[in-house]
């Protein structure tokens, strides 16, 4: 698998949780948590040479920061 092959894969995972995420259920919201970071985590180890560590945090409490973080690291690979 590619790195933009992975990142879309990633992405559509991601996309098909965010209407998990904000679950008035505790433990889907929960799960649903511990599955985006884990895609986060995935994105984050695939990626170690393109993107800086220290915006995982933000991924974690950010979907739309990660999306366009996503995106991004497409056009990097596509350049």
């Amino acid at each position: 698998m590619t790195p933009i092959e992975s990142i879309y894969e990633i992405r559509s995972a991601i996309l098909d949780l965010q209407r998990h995420l904000q679950s008035k259920d505790k433990v889907v919201s929960y799960r649903t948590q511990a599955k985006y970071e884990q895609w986060v985590d995935r994105f984050f180890r695939e990626n170690v040479k393109v993107v800086e560590p220290e915006k995982r945090f933000i991924c974690l409490h950010d979907l739309d920061y990660f999306i366009k973080l996503l995106e991004s690291t497409v056009e990097y690979y596509q350049m």
